[in-house]
């Protein structure tokens, strides 16, 4: 027996062909009564839809890529499942595209990346999402796309987190268990989520009034090895920090490592905590107190802003304020790895 097709609807259902496609599409200029009609048809007939000649008949792959440069893998594992859970309900499929951001031939790449795959649109992760030379390619080439924490949050093609609240409420913790000498380590210079975050520490000290000790601020690069070298360099200090903040987890978790090879107990005599709740926080010991950054959220939020906006569809009303602006806030997760020094104890 012959597979069904979108004719066999048609005729059935007693509409156009345009009118199947519609109600398959989901668009929204189909009324109640014809949608449901046709819906029966379909469920009556078996009919399947083939990808594949739709992706020829709109000359689209049905595919977004997600393009990435990220040191985190954690990171990218939870952003991944929020993408690919908006892609499943989408009946999209997604390319996962490693790049070297600082390779001379990066923009030429992705240039033939996207004339090969015919990806529709793509997802860009810092630092790739303000790299100036790979943006001017996909607006002349009008590839649409949606960037993870660009400079310029907040403008239509972007999703991302409050960096600087997050770091601020952090910071804020530890100077309420009554830590004095905070260490900080910074995030990789080419991403702005590092400046956010250095924002954030510097203005929980300058609310207080307190001054911030310049020798405790350390250069990482959101890496492991990077956190455990950081580590090395504050841990070497007299008198060292009594509490260490990393601009994300798995730095922390570097940290973590180091104190835990020069016999320091955590948190007893050392304080330890990140920025992201990868699930990197919860395998270590101590589990590492961190700022929760809804990362799944944001690269489901960013998929379907994509989507919609290839399909031409708007965006659902927002749920909430952070649905609306498209930038997310964290939340304090006390876990433990930080405590108040233990001379302050009561």
């Amino acid at each position: 027996m012959s597979s069904v097709t979108i004719n066999d609807v048609a005729r059935f259902a007693g509409v156009s062909k345009k009118t199947v496609s519609r109600v398959i599409n989901n668009e929204i200029n189909v009324s109640v009564e014809t949608r449901d009609k046709v819906m029966a048809v379909i469920n009556q007939l078996g009919f399947k839809r083939n990808p594949l000649g739709m992706a020829l008949a709109k000359n689209r792959s049905l595919f977004i890529a997600l393009l990435a440069d990220n040191p985190s893998p954690g990171y990218l594992q939870k952003l991944q499942k929020g993408i690919l859970q908006c892609c499943s309900e989408e009946h999209m499929g997604l390319f996962l595209y490693d790049c070297r951001y600082r390779a001379p031939g990066l923009v030429n790449e992705i240039e033939e990346f996207i004339d090969n795959t015919l990806a529709d649109g793509l997802i860009l992760v810092p630092p790739l999402s303000d790299k100036q030379d790979l943006l001017d390619m996909l607006d002349r080439k009008k590839v649409c796309y949606m960037r993870i924490g660009p400079k310029n949050q907040g403008c239509g093609d972007s999703v991302g987190f409050n960096g600087v609240k997050a770091a601020c409420e952090m910071t804020n913790y530890l100077l309420r268990l009554r830590h004095k000498d905070i260490a900080f380590v910074l995030g990789h210079p080419d991403q702005e989520s590092s400046r956010r975050v250095e924002t954030g520490f510097r203005k929980a000290f300058a609310d207080q009034g307190l001054p911030v000790n310049e020798a405790l601020i350390v250069q990482g690069y959101y890496t492991y090895q990077s956190g455990i070298d950081a580590a090395a360099t504050l841990l070497s200090k007299n008198p060292r920090p009594t509490a260490i903040l990393a601009a994300n987890d798995e730095m922390a978790a570097g940290v973590l490592y180091e104190a835990h090879s020069r016999g320091i107990k955590v948190p007893d005599e050392l304080s330890i905590c990140g920025i992201d709740d990868i699930s990197l926080t919860t395998k270590v010991w101590p589990n590492l107190t961190t700022m929760r950054q809804p990362i799944a959220t944001i690269g489901y939020r960013a998929a379907l802003m994509l989507i919609n906006k290839l399909k031409g569809k708007p965006m659902p009303e927002a749920l909430t304020p952070e649905d609306q602006s498209n930038i997310y806030d964290c939340e304090l997760v006390v876990r433990d790895s930080t405590s108040a020094p233990s001379n302050l104890r009561s």
